[in-house]
């Protein structure tokens, strides 16, 4: 396995995803209600279809392009074999997950609030950092993540990479 390359990537698509997603967050807030804790998610206004379609447009894209990333680094540099390409699909996401976690849930969302606070959400107690880490943040970020998602990641990883190869 080629660890530095995996770290390289790993930020790389850990930038990428995280910049992209705190962009779009800032243009259009409401959108990103569903993902938010659910009071927060209770309180927000109904999304429009044009928002949903819009955060659609931007998300899947956004996660093909990641996943076609990851493979043809690997593929570049040599990387074969089911469970080393598992591994390195496993750990660039974990990358996207800190980044996420520290970047987006922690850094971004508390010093961006005003910006990002949709109408009406104003009065939630969720917006604040130790309720935001206590239901949304912690469990998504240290359960979910790590047991679910970047697994899942891995595995579409090795399997693409082991049929290509």
């Amino acid at each position: 396995m080629n660890w530095s390359r995996m770290i390289l990537d790993g930020i790389v698509v850990a930038l990428v995803f995280n910049l992209t997603v705190g962009m779009f967050w800032l243009i259009m807030p409401n959108a990103y209600s569903s993902m938010l804790p659910k009071e927060i998610k209770n309180a927000a206004p109904k999304r429009e279809k044009k928002e949903v379609a819009l955060l659609a447009s931007i998300l899947y894209p956004l996660y093909i392009l990641i996943f076609a990333y990851m493979i043809a680094s690997a593929y570049q540099a040599g990387i074969t074999g089911f469970w080393n390409m598992f591994w390195m699909g496993y750990i660039e996401m974990m990358f996207v997950n800190i980044g996420d976690f520290f970047g987006l849930d922690w850094f971004f969302r508390k010093k961006l609030k005003d910006k990002i606070m949709i109408t009406g959400t104003e009065h939630c107690k969720a917006w604040e950092t130790k309720e935001w880490m206590k239901t949304l943040a912690i469990p998504e970020h240290w359960i979910l993540w790590p047991f679910l998602v970047c697994p899942l990641v891995g595995f579409i990883c090795s399997v693409v990479g082991t049929l290509i190869r």
